[in-house]
C-alpha cells in the first residue's frame, strides 16, 4: 500500500484522473466479460441441431421454440424470430433474424466506445503530467539555479512517472477493445451464418 502511495506521490496530481481511467476500463473489462460469456455459453451449431431435431419430431415448431425460450443465448432469440417467420418467404424469414440480430448485436458493443476514448486520453493525461513537472523543474532552476539539482531531477521523475502510467494504461484499454471488438465481429458473422442455415432448412432454399 505504501509503495501504491509513494509512485501515486511521484507521479503529481496527473496520477488521480489516470487512476480514474485505470478504474473506468478495468470495470469496462469485466462487465464486457460478463456479457461475452452469456453470448458464447452456447454453441450455436450445437443449439441449430438441437432445433433441427425438434423441427423434425414437432413440424409446428412449438418444440422448437420452447428450446429457443428455454435458451439463454442471443443465438436462441435469433433462431426463434426465424421459427416464427417459417411459414413465409426465405427472404422474410432472413429479414426477421436481422432485425432481432439488429437488437441483440448493439448490446455486445456497449462501452467499447468507452475503451477507445481511454486509448486516446489516457495518453494525454500522461502528458499533461509531464508538462506539469517540466514547468515544476523549469521553476526551480528559475529560482535556485542548478544549486538544487534534487528539486530539478524530482520535476523531471514526476513527468516521466505519469507519461509511463498513460502509456501503460492506453495498451491495456487497446488490447481488450482489440480483442473484443474481433469478438463482436465473430459472433455476428455467426449469426448471419447459422441464421441462412437455419432458413435453408426450414424452407428449402439453396444458399
Amino acid at each position: 500500500m505504501l509503495m501504491i502511495e509513494d509512485f501515486m506521490r511521484q507521479g503529481g496530481f496527473m496520477m488521480w484522473p489516470l487512476l480514474i481511467t485505470l478504474v473506468i476500463v478495468i470495470g469496462i473489462v469485466l462487465e464486457r466479460a460478463i456479457t461475452f460469456r452469456r453470448f458464447t455459453a452456447v454453441l450455436p451449431d450445437e443449439l441449430l441441431d438441437d432445433l433441427k431435431e425438434a423441427c423434425k419430431k414437432d413440424p409446428s415448431r412449438k418444440l422448437a421454440l420452447d428450446i429457443c425460450k428455454a435458451t439463454k443465448s442471443p443465438f436462441a432469440n435469433v433462431f426463434a424470430r426465424g421459427l416464427k417467420n417459417a411459414d413465409r418467404s426465405a427472404d422474410t424469414m432472413d429479414l426477421a433474424m436481422s432485425q432481432e440480430a439488429g437488437v441483440e448485436v448493439p448490446n455486445l458493443e456497449n462501452y467499447l466506445t468507452g475503451l477507445k476514448t481511454i486509448v486516446g486520453i489516457a495518453p494525454l493525461l500522461g502528458l499533461l503530467g509531464t508538462i506539469a513537472g517540466m514547468i515544476l523543474s523549469f521553476k526551480e532552476v528559475s529560482e535556485h539555479g542548478l544549486a538544487s539539482p534534487t528539486a530539478v531531477m524530482k520535476g523531471v521523475a514526476e513527468a516521466l512517472v505519469s507519461t509511463a502510467t498513460g502509456i501503460a494504461i492506453a495498451i491495456i484499454a487497446l488490447i481488450f477493445y482489440n480483442y473484443y471488438a474481433s469478438l463482436v465481429k465473430k459472433i455476428v458473422e455467426d449469426i448471419e451464418y447459422y441464421g441462412s442455415e437455419l432458413t435453408n432448412f426450414m424452407t428449402g432454399r439453396v444458399a
